[in-house]
């Protein structure tokens, strides 16, 4: 399409030469002088995008689990759908799909003009291998979620059975999907959101070993737009253009995700050393200043939010009164105004607060309260018995607790010592704990050594509340690591969740995320914090730039960037 349109372009100057050619020689008046046809802008080859924090390499769209990675695997690998600016599905590596009468089974059909970066044609092997892969016994990663609802996922994640029955080749270029009852996110969960890894890469590597294997990782092999030319960790990710991408070769030859200081990005979005940030966690005064440079910048809503979460199985955090006493103690509200700008939204539940699945009505908004925070924990058996201004429990053991949260994310830390205050003033003391992300992540969902942490979570655009928040997907063993990291289990919840998943009608969903929604507001396992609206600055030569809510890299292959 590209190479056309360069054509047409070469025959209307074709075309404008010879017109001009045509002409008498003295049809121009001598009293006018000769006007200099506009120089066409040069476009830049490359293009810097700012990161707050270093990705960890794990370059693998079933493995990640942080959203530095999957900034670098949105570009590297292809999906089998995209979405449209109206959040419609287009086809990418897939032409179509459709869907079985009983609503039970999908299928898909694959281009057949698709070659990985290393030349190998794509085909619906590489998709079965890719989903299959997910529920095999010995995957490590967070996404067993999206397939267990296949028919035989399950056998064959528990080592009962060899295959996954309803994953199915359907011919090179056809797979299909069968479903063991009605599953709403499917479409979106297969089609939209996950990534496809060539089999020819992983399958010689054994799956038990595949978050280990730096190589394959780091070095990915994908069918997007860009391939990796070199990461360097804690510095920069490069990237360059695929010539053979299926869609056309990316616009930008060099995309380069640079590890930037949030405390210099201004500087260097000025300076033009950065092209692309998120400022979200900047000042009013901040973004006036930048536009007044001339830095264009674009808002848009989030599909996040931030949270503080309890460890559920210590004994302390068991009485809801004193995780509700801790919720009403901090002043959300202050934090959003102060610390962002107001460029974010309190929620009060777990699901993006402007979709369709979040409760509206019926919630506790825990306005800030420290009064009815101190009632709740003296119904909880914890004051301030000898007047030193901590409060302790019956047997005089003063409530001290720690609170650990990762850096990288500038709003998050200046929220933790924030935090520190609010609970002193309701007699907590709280110690701070900050440490590198990984690690974080380690502590926490890994070994549930935490009394209090800090995290955000990404949301999908269809809700599927289970693989956070079902009863199954936590753990209490160390070394187990689950992403229902505070170790939540309710019945009420769990049959909330399955229903919302099991039908298709959008009624009926909300009914049941509406329910959900009241259960996890009352038992509190999380301080719900708020949903940070996304703000981005950019180089105003950077064109085609339209990011928006659940597409932070729109159409990133038609970018373009003038000198």
């Amino acid at each position: 399409m590209k190479k056309f349109i360069s054509m047409i372009l070469v025959c209307m100057m074709l075309s404008m030469v010879l017109l001009s050619g045509c002409g008498s020689g003295d049809s121009q008046s001598e009293s006018e002088e000769p006007q200099e046809a506009a120089e066409p802008a040069v476009e830049k080859s490359s293009l810097v995008y700012a990161l707050w924090s270093s990705p960890t390499g794990v370059f693998n769209p079933v493995l990640y689990d942080e959203e530095y990675d999957a900034a670098v695997i949105e570009l590297v690998y292809s999906k089998l759908f995209k979405m449209d600016e109206n959040l419609n599905l287009v086809p990418s590596l897939a032409k179509s799909y459709s869907v079985s009468d009983d609503n039970l089974t999908l299928t898909f059909e694959l281009r057949d003009d698709v070659k990985w970066h290393d030349g190998i044609p794509f085909t619906a092997e590489d998709v079965v291998f890719t989903f299959k892969s997910m529920a095999d016994p010995d995957y490590t990663g967070p996404r067993y979620g999206e397939v267990e609802k296949i028919v035989g996922a399950k056998e064959f994640h528990e080592g009962t059975a060899d295959d996954v029955a309803g994953i199915k080749l359907v011919n090179e270029y056809t797979v299909s999907f069968e479903f063991t009852e009605v599953f709403a996110p499917g479409l979106v969960r297969i089609g939209a959101d996950r990534g496809i890894i060539p089999k020819h890469i992983w399958e010689s590597i054994p799956v038990k070993d595949w978050k280990e294997s730096a190589e394959a990782l780091n070095n990915p092999i994908g069918t997007g737009a860009y391939k990796i030319k070199e990461f360097v960790p804690g510095q920069y990710v490069e990237l360059e253009a695929f010539e053979d991408f299926f869609d056309g070769k990316a616009n930008i030859d060099t995309f380069i995700f640079k590890v930037a200081n949030q405390d210099t990005a201004m500087a260097e979005l000025v300076n033009g050393d950065i092209d692309v940030a998120d400022i979200s966690s900047l000042k009013a005064e901040d973004l006036a200043e930048l536009e007044s440079a001339g830095i264009k910048i674009v808002s848009y809503a989030g599909k996040s939010y931030q949270y503080m979460g309890f460890n559920l199985r210590q004994e302390r955090f068991q009485d809801k009164n004193v995780r509700q006493a801790i919720f009403y103690a901090i002043d959300r509200n202050a934090i959003v105004d102060k610390l962002m700008s107001g460029n974010g939204i309190v929620l009060n539940a777990p699901l993006v607060p402007t979709g369709w699945a979040y409760a509206d009505e019926g919630l506790n908004n825990y306005e800030f309260n420290p009064e009815k925070a101190v009632e709740l924990l003296k119904e909880a058996g914890y004051e301030d018995r000898d007047g030193d201004g901590w409060i302790e429990d019956a047997d005089n053991n003063k409530l001290t607790l720690t609170l650990k949260y990762p850096i990288g994310n500038k709003t998050r830390e200046q929220s933790a010592p924030v935090i520190q205050k609010y609970l002193k003033d309701i007699g907590i003391e709280l110690e701070l704990r900050n440490m590198e992300f990984g690690a974080l992540l380690d502590e926490v969902m890994s070994n549930h050594d935490f009394d209090l942490y800090l995290l955000g979570s990404s949301l999908s655009l269809d809700p599927d509340p289970k693989p956070i928040w079902h009863s199954d997907a936590a753990s209490d063993e160390i070394g187990n690591a689950a992403w229902n990291i505070v170790g939540f289990r309710n019945e009420d919840a769990d049959k909330y969740i399955m229903e919302g998943l099991a039908s298709l009608e959008i009624a009926d969903r909300t009914k049941a995320y509406t329910e959900f929604c009241k259960i996890v507001n009352e038992e509190a396992p999380q301080v719900y914090l708020y949903s940070p609206s996304v703000v981005k600055a950019y180089n105003p030569n950077l064109k085609n730039f339209n990011p928006a809510t659940y597409l932070d890299y729109y159409d990133f292959e038609n970018w373009i960037i003038e000198e």
